[in-house]
C-alpha cells in the first residue's frame, strides 16, 4: 500500500465528532479491511473527542496515516496544565499495566474518571492499538498505531 493520509484541523465541537467518524469510515473502507475499519473509526472518534473536549483554545488536529500495512491516528491540541499532568500520569499507568484490557476494566469501575482515560483505555484494549504521548509545553500529541490485518 502506498502512503496515504488525511488531516483535519480547526475549531471543532463535540457535536462534530460523530460526523468526522462517519467521514473516516467512508474514506477508509476502501483502504482498510473490514476487520480493522471499526477499530480505526472508534479510535479516531475517541482521540478526536478527547482532543476537542480538553482543548484549551477550542482547536484540534486529527491526522490519519496509512503506509505499509500500518495505521497511525494522531491528534494534537493545546491543553490546560492540569490536564497535561493527568494525561501524563495516565500514560505511565497504561505503560505499567499488565494488560490494556485489565486497565480498561479498572477504568470502567472507577467512580472518578481520569481525564480522557476511559477513551484512551478503550483504544488500547478494544482497538488493540499502541498509544504514544508527546508533550511540548501545553501542546499534547496522542498517537495510536497498529499493524492492520491482511485485507
Amino acid at each position: 500500500m502506498s502512503a496515504r493520509h488525511i488531516e483535519l484541523e480547526g475549531r471543532l465541537s463535540i457535536a462534530d465528532v460523530p460526523d468526522v467518524r462517519r467521514f473516516v469510515e467512508n474514506v477508509h473502507h476502501r483502504f482498510v479491511g473490514s476487520d480493522d475499519l471499526s477499530r480505526v473509526a472508534m479510535t479516531a472518534h475517541e482521540l478526536l473527542e478527547n482532543a476537542v473536549k480538553f482543548s484549551a483554545d477550542g482547536a484540534a488536529r486529527l491526522r490519519i496515516e496509512l503506509a505499509d500495512g500500518e495505521i497511525r491516528i494522531i491528534t494534537r491540541n493545546r491543553a490546560h496544565p492540569g490536564d497535561v499532568e493527568v494525561l501524563s500520569a495516565f500514560a505511565r499507568r497504561l505503560e505499567a499495566a499488565p494488560s490494556a484490557m485489565n486497565l480498561y476494566l479498572d477504568l470502567m469501575r472507577s467512580p472518578t474518571p481520569t481525564v480522557g482515560g476511559l477513551g484512551l483505555g478503550r483504544i488500547a484494549a478494544e482497538g488493540e492499538m499502541a498509544l504514544d504521548l508527546a508533550l511540548d509545553g501545553d501542546w499534547v500529541q496522542v498517537t495510536a498505531h497498529t499493524v492492520l490485518s491482511a485485507a
